[in-house]
């Protein structure tokens, strides 16, 4: 199978599930498309992870009593 193919599948069979995510969908094609070296991987997709998590975090502590992460 094609590197193309399999984001077409996907896209497809969540389409038929009713599971559709089109951000989740059309970022490998994105990828696929651009063809982006490692720094894609590090600035906007790290980069974004990171301040997710830091958003979870504050929101966590604002609105729980209970410790989040339970290993941190």
């Amino acid at each position: 199978m094609e590197r193309g193919s399999r984001g077409g599948s996907a896209i497809a069979v969540m389409m038929l599930t009713c599971t559709a995510h089109p951000p989740a969908g059309s970022n490998p094609v994105i990828v696929f498309l651009m063809q982006p070296g490692w720094s894609f991987a590090l600035f906007p997709t790290l980069k974004g992870a990171v301040i997710l998590v830091l958003i979870a975090l504050v929101f966590h502590k604002l609105t729980r009593q209970t410790r989040w992460p339970n290993y941190w």
